[in-house]
C-alpha cells in the first residue's frame, strides 16, 4: 500500500465537509416542509371558535387537540365540538374550526379569553410524533369573518319581508282611505284618520277616499 499524502487527507476532509453540508441542507429542507399548525381563537355571534390551519408544506395526520382550560371568560366553561374528541388530519393549507364555548362578555362585563391546549400529530418525516402545549389568545377583531352553517334557509327572507310590507300597507290604506302602492316611496301622509271615519259614520257622512294619483299629486305639491 502506498503512503497517504497530505493531498489525500485534504481530499477526505473536503469530501466529509461537503457530505455533512449536504446532510444538514436536507435536514433543513425536511424541517421547512414539515406541518406547521397555527391556531386562532375567534368569536362569531357570541360563540367562540378555535380555527386550526396547517401552514406547512406537508400534511399532518392523527391530529388531536385537547382544550385544557379557558381563562378570563367570566363564569362560562367550555362546550366543545366533536372535532376535539376525534383524531383528524389536515393537508397543506387546509383548515378546520370547532366551537369551544360561548363568549362570556356582555355590556357590563369585558372579557379577553385565552385557552390552554395540548397538541399532538404525526408528520411524514423522521421523529414522526409531535407533542406540545401552548396558549391561544382571543382575537376580537378580524378581517375575515368565520362562516358558520346554522341550518337556516334565508333564501326567501327578502320575499317574506316584502309580503309583510304589502300586508301592512294594505291595512294602512284601509284605515287611511288611501290607495298607496308598495312601490310609492314619497312618504305620503293621509288626510284621513280612523277617528274621523267613525265620526262620519255616526253623522251619516261619507268619508273621503283619495286615489293613488291624487295622493301622489298632493304630496308633490307640498314639496
Amino acid at each position: 500500500m502506498g503512503e497517504v499524502t497530505i493531498t489525500d487527507i485534504l481530499a477526505i476532509i473536503i469530501s466529509s465537509i461537503a457530505l455533512l453540508i449536504t446532510i444538514i441542507n436536507q435536514i433543513i429542507i425536511i424541517k421547512d416542509r414539515a406541518p406547521q399548525l397555527a391556531f386562532e381563537l375567534k368569536d362569531y355571534n357570541g360563540i367562540l371558535y378555535l380555527l386550526i390551519t396547517n401552514n406547512g408544506q406537508a400534511g399532518a395526520k392523527n391530529i388531536r387537540i385537547k382544550i385544557e382550560k379557558i381563562y378570563n371568560n367570566g363564569n362560562i366553561g367550555t362546550q366543545e365540538d366533536a372535532i376535539f374528541a376525534i383524531p383528524f388530519e389536515l393537508a397543506c393549507n387546509e383548515k378546520v374550526q370547532g366551537m369551544i364555548g360561548l363568549l362570556g362578555g356582555n355590556i357590563c362585563n369585558h372579557v379577553f379569553p385565552y385557552i390552554d391546549i395540548s397538541v399532538s400529530y404525526e408528520k411524514p418525516h423522521f421523529i414522526r410524533k409531535v407533542k406540545y402545549k401552548r396558549q391561544v389568545f382571543y382575537i376580537p377583531k378580524t378581517e375575515n369573518k368565520i362562516t358558520v352553517d346554522m341550518g337556516l334557509d334565508l333564501s326567501r327572507l327578502e320575499h317574506s319581508a316584502e309580503n309583510i310590507h304589502k300586508s301592512v300597507l294594505r291595512l294602512a290604506n284601509y284605515f287611511d282611505g288611501c290607495e298607496i302602492a308598495p312601490f310609492d316611496e314619497l312618504n305620503i301622509v293621509s288626510e284621513n284618520h280612523f277617528q274621523r271615519d267613525l265620526v262620519n259614520v255616526m253623522n251619516n257622512k261619507e268619508s273621503k277616499v283619495v286615489d293613488n294619483d291624487t295622493a301622489i299629486k298632493n304630496r308633490i305639491m307640498r314639496k
